[in-house]
């Protein structure tokens, strides 16, 4: 019989007794079912804890069959299993999608937005890398704000990203990539061109038409982020059908039928 619980928040974890047993199962045990919950936030609630539940049993069974000495078998299968994780989350959504209503994209719309929001981390990384390199070699001759704000659109940037994965904090990580939107294309743009002689003297040739460019780029990311936000803000109709497909996307008999 599976030693599996579930926690007051909803996650899993072994059941008390095998942790004493086996001391081993601590970290490497915690990280395995940690990743188990990252790929599985935004699936069907019943599909998600019935994944995670499977792999908390499986974790438990070895430590039972083989004790301390399963720690390097289960961490050397949870690498070798990433993708097949990932085919599984996958295989789940397009399930999902086929019983989501007509034009709401469940699939294309957050692939596009987690597109968005990687592109906004490896611009604000590369911005702050600039930055933070001008300012050890002592070129650094921009203000001190626009270095700051450009920085905490990159930790925005990633605490949105990260929110993304959470289903019922998709609108919330819209508003927050929004802000750092913003920040990294309206005030970043200006921290780059402080570490770039060629981007300075650009700017300084073709103020009016940099401006401009500049305003109209973190006004569009900003409109597709918001646009994001409401989009997941209002997904009634589609925890209804999910609701009426089930977790597994297929549409349950009315009574009756």
């Amino acid at each position: 019989m599976s030693a599996v619980t579930l926690e007051p928040d909803g996650g899993l974890g072994l059941e008390a007794s095998a942790r004493i047993r086996h001391r081993a199962a601590g970290r490497v045990d915690a990280s395995v079912l940690a990743w188990c919950r990252w790929y599985t936030a935004d699936l069907h609630d019943d599909v998600a804890a019935e994944r995670r539940a499977e792999i908390a049993s499986d974790l438990f069974e070895e430590r039972e069959c083989s004790g301390d000495r399963a720690t390097g078998s289960i961490l050397w299968r949870a690498i070798r299993g990433i993708p097949a994780d990932l085919a599984w989350r996958g295989a789940r959504l397009r399930r999902a999608a086929m019983g989501a209503p007509r034009g709401t994209f469940p699939l294309a719309m957050p692939a596009l937005a987690h597109l968005a929001a990687i592109a906004l981390v490896a611009w604000g990384s590369f911005i702050v890398w600039r930055v933070a390199g001008s300012v050890v070699v002592g070129d650094w001759r921009g203000a001190a704000d626009v270095a700051e704000l450009s920085v905490v659109g990159l930790l925005l940037a990633l605490a949105g990203s990260w929110l993304l994965m959470v289903a019922r904090r998709r609108a919330f990580a819209g508003l927050v990539l929004a802000i750092a939107a913003y920040l990294l294309i309206r005030f970043g743009t200006y921290a780059l061109m402080e570490t770039s002689v060629t981007l300075t003297a650009f700017f300084s040739t073709s103020t009016a038409q940099m401006v401009l460019l500049n305003r109209v780029a973190a006004g569009a990311a900003v409109l597709f982020f918001l646009s994001m936000a409401a989009w997941w803000a209002t997904p009634a109709a589609t925890r209804r059908a999910e609701d009426v497909a089930g977790p597994d996307g297929i549409a349950a008999p009315e009574d009756g039928e």
